[in-house]
């Protein structure tokens, strides 16, 4: 939902809600959701007003590359090397356990590598693993975005048992030094609120550089 910003303020907007929940109605839909930026205040104000409760939010995040990004030293018996050609079956296993604990349904090998691995604009080369012996037990998985002079991070996991030691922060930080060199400006990637994921890029330092919120409605019997 929009209402050009020449004619707010008119009640439009609330007159495409009560429309767009009386359709729902209808057709027997027991809830309608909306996205709106979160800079949109006056569109959020409007969904809570009428009843709305957010669902999930997401970020886009950058991190800027004027300078070369420090890298830390790797906790003890982790190795870090770039992707190679059949690392993808171990990948997909680790991004899997991992997003397991948010996302509905585990992805099968080739739908998720053909997002991935197999996509023409993935970048092995500064897509970083992290190894634990010969056990892999991270991925931050890159994109070279032709067009954009940012890098783009698709996937980052760190198998539960090696959490708390610094990997995620490890492998982003190898990734973004990787963009650093190539040339590139920045690297963005997108997060949302199920993966609680947030704090972390925070912390390495990344900023918000966009964020919506999903509302939803639940229109009962």
């Amino acid at each position: 939902m929009d209402v050009h910003p020449g004619h707010r303020g008119r009640g439009l907007g609330a007159a495409l809600l009560g429309w767009t929940v009386a359709r729902a109605r209808q057709a027997g839909v027991d809830r309608v959701v909306q996205t709106v930026p979160d800079a949109d205040t006056g569109a959020v104000a409007l969904l809570r007003a009428y009843g709305y409760e957010p669902l999930v939010t997401a970020w886009l995040l950058e991190f800027a590359l004027a300078a070369e990004p420090a890298v830390p030293e790797p906790p003890e018996g982790i190795t870090v090397r770039p992707f190679r050609p059949g690392d993808g079956v171990a990948t997909h296993v680790l991004v899997q356990d991992a997003f397991d604990e948010w996302q509905e349904r585990r992805q099968p090998y080739e739908e998720w590598a053909a997002h991935t691995v197999e996509r023409p604009v993935f970048a092995p080369q500064w897509s970083a693993l992290a190894f634990a012996g010969d056990q892999l037990v991270g991925a931050a998985l890159a994109l070279d975005v032709p067009g954009t002079g940012e890098g783009y991070l698709e996937q980052v996991a760190v198998r539960r048992d090696h959490r708390g030691r610094g990997i995620a922060r490890l492998l982003l930080r190898h990734t973004f030094r990787a963009f650093h060199h190539a040339g590139l400006d920045a690297c963005t990637l997108w997060t949302h609120s199920d993966t609680g994921a947030l704090d972390l890029y925070l912390r390495v330092g990344m900023t918000v550089r966009h964020s919506s919120t999903v509302f939803r409605k639940d229109l009962g019997a």
